[in-house]
């Protein structure tokens, strides 16, 4: 028996040694195949939070994270790049039991992931106090924020698209994040800058959102940029005690309010298109010393309505085509309005009740506004009315509300850009513009701006030049023949222009009035420099050539040695002295003989040392 049970223990031994190795193959076989990789240190695992708590896991790494679902609560508590294989069927769900990627780190990246099912009140990506982070190319839905930052700047959120959340992004107290390329649908609030400033919002797509496209409550400081904003039930952007801000070529439209300032002073709204809102257009509530310019403010039900607002710039826009008002105010005064185009507003232009609303300006006192029902054509040959506009037809404390220099035809705008420095060009027309072009050149000599004029039997155009594109006097052509034209006021940085022409399908041309260029060996500095030149030349060959002859001499007496360059020189002196010599004999009668050689007069000296010495 023991002999039987010691055999049947080594069997079962070798059993498990012969299996051994098998099983170490298919545990390092698992391990190969596990979903989540450190890139770095090429070890993989199970789930996400493993890869980043483990110690090998180090600041910098990247985690790669294959297509599948993971059910996890991430905590990212070091400086790491997580990256999913495909933002489409990567998915890391919350299971509403928190926020699904909490970020305490600085310089984290998330990119590649579907993040979604946060709890309520909680966030897909929720970054707390941290700096450098990089949240791209993700889908964000189902959360309470699809991406959360507290206490952050310096980061970038990036080509995101985040839908079906109560704020699709949300900043809260942070600066300097740059939002751009990201896609908003669908959420409550699509951007919203809570307390946050010197944050830029940047080529964005927001629509659908219930409340408002992209929000800024109490923040201030910040760039909105080229993004559209379409199709939301309430505000496109609003503005809630937010100052300092800067909207810039944005696109509203479609909503129901298109821009809304409420308590909000001293912001930007330039070059925009805000067109087909239910309501206002632009809606100030509140706010003051805004600059209202070069927007196109088109089909809304109002083009701009001002209540209890005041002391807010409003020109270069257009406000056409509204259902009801271009402007609309309600107790409301002391705003300027000038160099707008009001036209094809269905009700009126401006709705202005007299006894709550004035001392509204309608001019800058030397230029108005474009006024499609206008009747006072004419003027004075320089594109302004030959009498007021009347405002408001009720008289309040003896006066109408009036623009006493209404303009004559379409106040326009172009641009153009020299040495990195971009201007305005203003034109004030009754022709349609197109074709605008400026070029330039470093002499100025080709420095031109041109266009073409059509649509107009009897054309005028009004020009503001700024100096700095192309200096005065000018020269204007039409169709490359020369036209006059008449210098209507210059303030030192700008010239206004004002000129007629007949018909239309013009190309006109305006450049600068230069001197003639006159041939190089026609002016006197010309012919003056080459008499010094030539001087020069023939001074500089006698200097060579003397200095020539030196050396040559130099090198003839250093080629010869002493004794053989003294010799040469008594030969040359006895030479030059012989006749001399002779004279003297011949009239004294004497006989002088001279030493011929210089071994002769060093054997003299000799002599005389022995002489000397006895």
């Amino acid at each position: 028996m023991k002999l039987g049970k010691a055999l049947t223990t080594a069997i079962l031994a070798l059993l498990l040694a012969s299996l051994l190795p098998t099983s170490v193959h298919f545990r390092i076989q698992a391990k190969t195949n596990l979903p989540v990789l450190n890139v770095d240190t090429e070890l993989t695992y199970t789930t996400i939070q493993q890869a980043i708590d483990a110690d090998e896991t180090l600041n910098g790494h990247t985690i790669l994270v294959e297509a599948g679902t993971y059910y996890e609560n991430l905590m990212v508590n070091k400086s790491v790049s997580l990256v999913g294989e495909n933002k489409f069927n990567t998915v890391i769900d919350g299971r509403a039991l928190g926020s699904i990627i909490h970020v305490t780190a600085s310089s984290v990246r998330i990119t590649g992931f579907t993040i979604r099912n946060s709890m309520y009140g909680y966030s897909g990506v929720h970054i707390y106090r941290s700096t450098g982070d990089n949240i791209s190319d993700n889908i964000l839905r189902d959360n309470y924020n699809g991406i959360y930052m507290y206490a952050s700047g310096n980061s970038f959120v990036e080509n995101n698209t985040a839908s079906g959340n109560e704020y699709g992004i949300h900043l809260y107290g942070s600066a300097s994040v740059k939002i751009s390329g990201n896609v908003a649908l669908g959420n409550r609030n699509g951007i919203h800058l809570d307390v946050s400033e010197s944050n830029i919002v940047t080529d964005n797509y927001v629509s659908l959102s219930v409340w408002n496209g992209i929000y800024l409550y109490g923040s201030s400081n910040n760039t909105l940029l080229g993004n559209r904003v379409v199709s939301n039930q309430g505000r496109g952007i609003r503005l809630h005690y937010s100052f300092n801000n800067t909207l810039l070529s944005n696109v509203v439209s479609s909503n129901g309010y298109g821009i809304y300032f409420y308590g909000s002073d001293e912001n930007i709204l330039t070059r925009g298109t805000v067109s087909f809102n239910n309501e206002s257009g632009i809606l100030l509530f509140d706010s003051a010393n805004n600059a209202i310019t070069s927007n196109d403010v088109s089909s809304n039900t109002f083009g701009i309505w001002l209540i209890n607002s005041g002391d807010n710039g409003i020109s270069g826009n257009n406000f056409t085509s509204n259902a009801e008002f271009g402007v609309r105010l309600w107790n409301s005064s002391s705003n300027i309005f000038f160099h707008n185009n009001f036209f094809g507003n269905l009700v009126k232009n401006v709705e202005q009740p007299t006894n709550t609303s004035f001392g509204n300006l309608w001019d800058d006192g030397i230029e108005g506004n474009f006024w499609g029902d206008y009747d006072g054509a004419g003027g004075y040959e320089n594109g302004i009315g030959n009498k007021p506009y009347v405002v408001d037809e009720r008289v309040w404390l003896g006066v109408h509300s009036q623009d006493d220099h209404p303009l004559t035809g379409q106040y326009l705008q172009f641009t153009a850009v020299v040495e990195n420095q971009s201007c305005i060009v203003a034109v004030v027309s009754n022709s349609t513009i197109s074709g605008f072009q400026y070029q330039n050149s470093a002499d100025n000599r080709t420095n031109l701006i041109s266009f073409t004029v059509d649509g107009a039997s009897d054309g005028f155009c009004l020009i503001s030049i700024p100096d700095v594109l192309v200096e005065p006097p000018y020269v204007v052509t039409i169709d490359g023949g020369p036209l006059s034209y008449g210098a209507v006021r210059t303030n030192g940085t700008h010239t206004w222009v004002y000129f007629t022409y007949v018909s239309s399908g013009h190309e006109l041309t305006i450049k600068p009035l230069l001197p003639p260029e006159v041939a190089v060996w026609s002016q006197w500095w010309f012919w003056g420099m080459s008499v010094l030149v030539l001087a020069e030349i023939v001074s500089g060959g006698f200097i060579i050539r003397y200095r020539r002859k030196i050396v040559e001499q130099r090198k003839a007496l250093q080629a010869q040695s002493p004794l053989v360059v003294a010799q040469t020189l008594f030969e040359t002196d006895v030479e030059r002295r012989r006749l001399k010599i002779k004279e003297f004999e011949k009239k004294y009668g004497l006989k002088i003989q001279p030493r011929n050689t210089l071994e002769d007069v060093m054997g003299g000296f000799e002599a005389k040392k022995e002489e000397e010495k006895s």
